[in-house]
Formats: C-alpha cells, sequence, structure tokens
C-alpha cells in the first residue's frame, strides 16, 4: 500500500482487531519492523511505514526532505483512509516525535505507547543524546558541501556494518548511497527543527519505555528519563542494541503483552 510520501504497509484480516501503529525514524526501510509485525499480527491489525530518501526511493535520485509534520501529516491521511480512530502505539527512535503528535490529535484515541529507545533530546528537563553535537553537525556539513558525500558515505556505511547492529541491512540503508545518505541527513535536520522539547506520547494507559544496554546511538539513561518525566514504566534489556527489535524476540513479546494489556481487544488482567 503506498501512500503520497510514505512506504505504507499494512497487516489486517479482521475488523474487530485493535490497531497498532508502528512509527519509525527516517529513512529506515519497515523491514526493521518484520520480527515485531510478525509477533503482533496474529491478534492485532498493524500498520507501519517508512518513508523515501530519494524520489521514489531510486538509488541515485534526488534526496527527500520530509519534515515531522509532513509525515504527521501522510500518517494521519493513511489512518483516515483505514477507518482507524482508536489505537495503541509503538514508537522506534524519533518516531516517537510522530507519535507524539498523534497522540495530541483529537481524531485519535490513543490506548498506550510503547517508545523503543525513544527519547531523543529532552532539553533542559532531562540528559541529552550526543546527536546534538556530533551527528547533527556531520549532516550539516553533508548538506552544504556535497563533495564531502562520498567519503563519508563509505565511512557510515562500514561502521553500520561493523558496529551496534552486526550489520543489519536495514540500517546500513540509509548511507547505501551517497544520494541516500543526503536525503537521510536532510530528513534528520528537518525532524531536529520540528521536534518538541520532551516529545513525550499521551494515552490513557500507564506508557512503557524500552531501552537496550547496548544502545550505541542514544544512551539508556536517557529513555529512563523521558520515562520518569512522562509517568511512565521503564524496562532495560540487557545486550539489546538500538533497532533490538529487529532481532530480539523477547523484546517483541514484551510489546506485544504490553499491546494487549492496554488494547480495548483482546484485553487480558496484570501489570504493565
Amino acid at each position: 500500500m503506498d501512500s503520497t510520501t510514505l512506504s505504507v504497509r499494512v497487516e489486517s484480516s479482521a475488523e474487530d482487531r485493535p490497531w497498532v501503529v508502528l512509527c519509525n525514524t527516517v529513512g529506515v526501510p519497515h523491514a526493521i519492523f518484520d520480527r515485531l509485525v510478525d509477533t503482533l499480527a496474529s491478534a492485532f491489525s498493524v500498520m507501519c511505514w517508512q518513508t523515501p530518501l530519494t524520489e521514489g526511493d531510486k538509488p541515485h535520485g534526488n534526496p527527500r526532505l520530509l519534515t515531522v509534520e509532513e509525515q504527521t501529516a501522510e500518517v494521519t491521511r493513511v489512518l483516515h483512509r483505514l477507518g482507524v480512530t482508536s489505537l495503541t502505539g509503538v514508537s522506534w527512535c524519533s518516531g516517537t516525535e510522530i507519535l507524539h503528535r498523534l497522540s495530541l490529535d483529537g481524531a485519535f484515541h490513543l490506548h498506550g505507547h510503547c517508545c523503543l529507545n525513544g527519547a531523543f533530546n529532552l532539553g533542559e528537563d532531562g540528559p541529552s543524546s550526543d546527536w546534538e553535537n556530533t551527528v547533527e553537525p556531520l549532516f550539516e556539513v553533508l548538506s552544504t558541501r556535497p563533495e564531502t558525500v562520498q567519503g563519508v558515505s563509505a565511512m557510515l556505511k562500514s561502521a553500520a556494518i561493523a558496529a551496534t547492529e552486526g550489520g543489519d541491512p536495514a540500517l546500513e540503508f540509509p548511507y547505501s548511497t551517497p544520494e541516500r545518505l543526503v536525503g537521510y541527513a536532510s530528513q534528520c535536520l528537518a525532524m531536529k527543527r520540528g521536534r518538541t522539547l520532551k516529545g513525550f506520547v499521551e494515552s490513557e494507559s500507564t506508557g512503557l519505555y524500552l531501552a537496550g544496554s547496548q544502545d550505541a546511538v542514544q544512551a539508556p539513561a536517557i529513555s529512563r528519563r523521558a520515562a520518569d518525566l512522562s509517568g511512565s514504566a521503564f524496562e532495560l534489556f540487557e545486550g539489546g542494541a538500538h533497532a533490538m527489535m529487529a532481532d530480539m524476540q523477547k523484546v517483541c513479546d514484551r510489546v506485544r503483552h504490553y499491546c494487549e494489556l492496554v488494547s480495548p481487544w483482546p484485553r487480558r488482567p496484570g501489570r504493565y
């Protein structure tokens, strides 16, 4: 299912199943959610998406710049087209910013929110990630000095293969060509400019923040602080990296259990 700017995946086979919406970060294929979608799809209707890095997602197309507002508006249109009025939100990374905006939209009833490594910058109220001091200045250089892109693309692609995710293809994708890297840089900078101070999500049920102990993108302390500030529960997964839902079944099982607890059906007694 394709929308104007987002590539959308929907798994839905029964009208009475509650919806779970998986909010992706910029520029990463929704294949990163394959394990989680498979875990949820037997009980829920599931929707997720990815943003294109270049026009038509062609390796050598023109980079696409999508702001938080544009992504949120497109997600909202897709949800309306699907007839979704109530949902449980699951976000990864800066996808939490999209979920935050959906939570404030009176058109949707948010039963709960589960954020995976999902609070990038807490401003004056908490610790900041290294995003502000390292990655964003690099992306600013990429956007303004195209002669640097080829070398930086090779460096980041090599780092993605070797470092935190053990070479997960989904996380190599933003660096696979210089054009995609510039698109990724542009979208990340647009996300920064559209971020709220806190980006916390509001819902009728207690939220849940999950963090991986081996997350090399964002320190677990940031997610813990976000949970504290928003009155949400927090859990740490030992050995979990930034995209831990891609290769850790226990993370996916925990997300499903949370969704079962807060969704209107099926609802099971228990604690978050």
